[in-house]
C-alpha cells in the first residue's frame, strides 16, 4: 500500500501548488507515502514483542503509533498505548481515514484538522 499510496508535495510542506517552472513541477509531484518512513519491518510472532522491538529501535512513543492488520488477536498492542485499526477485507482508503480519524481522536485532536489527501 505504501509503495502505490502518493502523497501530494504541499500536503507533505503545507504549501500551495503553484508551478511556474519545470524545476518547481518536478519539486511539487506527489511522493510515494513509503518514502516518508524511515523504518519498515514485517515481524512474526506476538506483536506485543514486535512493537516493544520496534520503539527500541526507532525511538517512537507508543502512543505516536497507527497499526492496521487484519488480525483482531493483535489489538493486545493497545496495552501498549498504540492504536490498532482491525481491517478485516484489507486497507483501502476509507479504512485508512477511519484509523487515522481514530488516532486523531485518542490524541484529542479534532476532525478540522485532518488533512484530507485526494
Amino acid at each position: 500500500m505504501l509503495r502505490t499510496l502518493q502523497i501530494p508535495s504541499s500536503a507533505a510542506t503545507g504549501t500551495a501548488q503553484s508551478s511556474p517552472s519545470k524545476a518547481k513541477r518536478d519539486q511539487d509531484k506527489p511522493r510515494r507515502a513509503l518514502d516518508f518512513f524511515d523504518h519498515l519491518e514485517i515481524y512474526p510472532g506476538s506483536k506485543i514483542k514486535h512493537f516493544e522491538k520496534l520503539q527500541k529501535v526507532t525511538g517512537v512513543a507508543y502512543r505516536e503509533m497507527l497499526f492496521f492488520d487484519d488480525e483482531k488477536r493483535n489489538r493486545e498492542v493497545e496495552k501498549l498505548g498504540v492504536t490498532m485499526w482491525w481491517v478485516p477485507d484489507g486497507v483501502d482508503g476509507g479504512e485508512f481515514d477511519r484509523g487515522i480519524r481514530e488516532w486523531r481522536k485518542r490524541r484529542g485532536w479534532g476532525d478540522e484538522e485532518i488533512l484530507k489527501i485526494s
